[in-house]
C-alpha cells in the first residue's frame, strides 16, 4: 500500500514539475509552488525516489488483484521516465562532456516536457481513483 501512495504522489509531484513552466503561465499563484519545485536539490531527490518507486512498481504486485505486469506499467513508465530527467537535469549542466543521447533526452523533455508532465499528473490521479483498472 506504501508503495502504490509513492507511485500515486511521485507521478503528480514529478508531472508538476515536468508541466511547471505552463501551469505557471495558465494557473495564477502556482508561480510561488513552481519556484519551490525547480530548486535543484528538490528535482535530483524526487526524481531519485520517483526512479525506485517506479522500478518497486514493476517488481511487486501492490494490491492482489493486480495483474502482476500490466497492472502498473502505464504508471511506472511515466515515473521512470520522469525520474530519468529529473536527475539527468540535475547533473546535465555540471557536466563538461555531455553524451549525445543524453543531450538530445534533455533537450526532448525541455521542450516537450509539459505534454508529459500533464499525461503524468492524469495518470497519477487515474491511478488513485481506479487502483484495480488493467493498464493503470
Amino acid at each position: 500500500m506504501q508503495i502504490y501512495f509513492l507511485v500515486v504522489i511521485t507521478n503528480i509531484l514529478s508531472g508538476l514539475v515536468l508541466s511547471g513552466s505552463f501551469l505557471e503561465e495558465k494557473i495564477e499563484g502556482f508561480s510561488s509552488c513552481n519556484a519551490l519545485m525547480q530548486r535543484g536539490k528538490f528535482k535530483l531527490v524526487l526524481g531519485i525516489i520517483t526512479v525506485l518507486t517506479a522500478l518497486f512498481t514493476l517488481l511487486l504486485k501492490i494490491t492482489p488483484e493486480d495483474v502482476i505486469v500490466l497492472g502498473d506499467l502505464l504508471p511506472a513508465l511515466t515515473g521512470g521516465i520522469m525520474g530519468s530527467y529529473l536527475i539527468m537535469s540535475f547533473f546535465y549542466g555540471s557536466l563538461e562532456e555531455t553524451r549525445s543521447w543524453m543531450k538530445s533526452f534533455v533537450d526532448v523533455m525541455e521542450d516537450r516536457g509539459h505534454i508529459i508532465g500533464i499525461a503524468a499528473v492524469l495518470v497519477g490521479i487515474i491511478h488513485f481513483l481506479v487502483p484495480s483498472a488493467i493498464i493503470l
